[in-house]
């Protein structure tokens, strides 16, 4: 989904347009030269490129089963196309949502490659639904400018819709996957939904769907969780390595990547033990006191971290008047 700007930023941007101070050339210049996207090295990307081609192929499919199932049960000109398909963080996604939505939670599975309890996420833009609700209770489609709460009544034909969409899912995914897709229900309230953590890696899929002059989105959030078995068993079935590497050159390569990484600082940390106390005890505490700790006592009792993981056991000892630790046995 795109960018949302806050307040704060718009009034900035509209303080600069009026006081003469933006660099028209300098935005020009930028907005002309080649696209850059900053990489976050701490949340590495889920999804690769061809794991996002083969997620537009799906979708484009689906957009186009979608546009005639819509056209043949509203009787009316209906077009879906996607616009964009990428990778986000979940809570991108829902700081994107208003707290009034319409959310059908659709579940996936497949007996025959053991995918259960995975779930996906499809938001439907309110002037759609209700154009939608309008045009199936014999309406002319128009009456989509509305702003309240859906009744019990639309949430059932509501229902019903996504119930619909769920066969076309599996008629998408078909020409690569058997997966079925069910109807697990609909949320109207994005708070409510709590099985997706909130910095979880999600592919977004963004499909416009037009109802004559009318346009709103179908946004199709799926979390890498529930993608992750299904890209397994895709790469196993049509991902094949047809080149062989030459033993000497791959040698070469890693040699090369070791010795680019070598001057990579690192931080080391001795853990003597871990443990938990309350906060009443916490507060009593006083100088002198013994807290135990959850390792046992011995020659090897200090635990080397590199970054966060357990590396190395130690004896810890002194070394030119400093604390110091004996490396003893290697765990990673």
């Amino acid at each position: 989904m795109a960018e949302v700007l806050s307040q704060q930023q718009i009034d900035d941007l509209l303080g600069s347009l009026q006081s003469g101070s933006m660099d028209f050339q300098e935005i020009e210049e930028q907005t002309s030269g080649p696209k850059v996207k900053d990489y976050d090295f701490l949340s590495p990307k889920k999804f690769t490129r061809e794991q996002i081609r083969l997620l537009q192929n799906i979708f484009e499919s689906f957009s186009r089963l979608f546009s005639l199932h819509l056209s043949g049960v509203l009787r009316m000109n209906c077009q879906a196309e996607v616009l964009q398909v990428e990778e986000e963080e979940y809570k991108e996604f829902g700081n994107a949502l208003s707290d009034s939505v319409l959310i059908g939670v659709m579940g996936l599975h497949s007996a025959e490659y053991g995918i259960e309890d995975k779930q996906i996420l499809i938001e439907m833009s309110r002037p759609i639904s209700f154009s939608i609700l309008d045009r199936m209770l014999g309406g002319s489609g128009n009456g989509y400018k509305i702003d309240r709460e859906y009744t019990e009544i639309e949430l059932s034909i509501l229902d019903y819709l996504f119930r619909e969409i769920a066969p076309i899912l599996k008629d998408a995914w078909a020409n690569y996957l058997d997966v079925e897709h069910t109807m697990d229900g609909i949320e109207t309230n994005s708070q409510l939904i709590q099985f997706i953590q909130p910095d979880e890696s999600a592919a977004i899929v963004v499909v416009e769907v037009t109802l004559n002059e009318l346009k709103g989105n179908l946004n199709i959030c799926l979390p890498a969780s529930s993608l992750e078995e299904i890209f397994k068993i895709f790469d196993s079935k049509y991902v094949k390595i047809n080149r062989k590497l030459d033993p000497q050159q791959e040698q070469r390569r890693k040699e090369h990547i070791l010795e680019s990484l070598k001057d990579t600082p690192l931080t080391v940390s001795a853990v003597l033990g871990k443990t938990e106390i309350t906060l009443k005890d916490l507060i009593d505490l006083h100088r002198g006191d013994v807290i135990p700790l959850d390792a046992p006592a011995g020659d090897e009792s200090v635990i080397l971290q590199v970054e966060k993981l357990k590396w190395f056991t130690g004896q810890i000892g002194v070394k030119k008047k400093k604390y110091a630790v004996k490396i003893g046995k290697v765990l990673y």
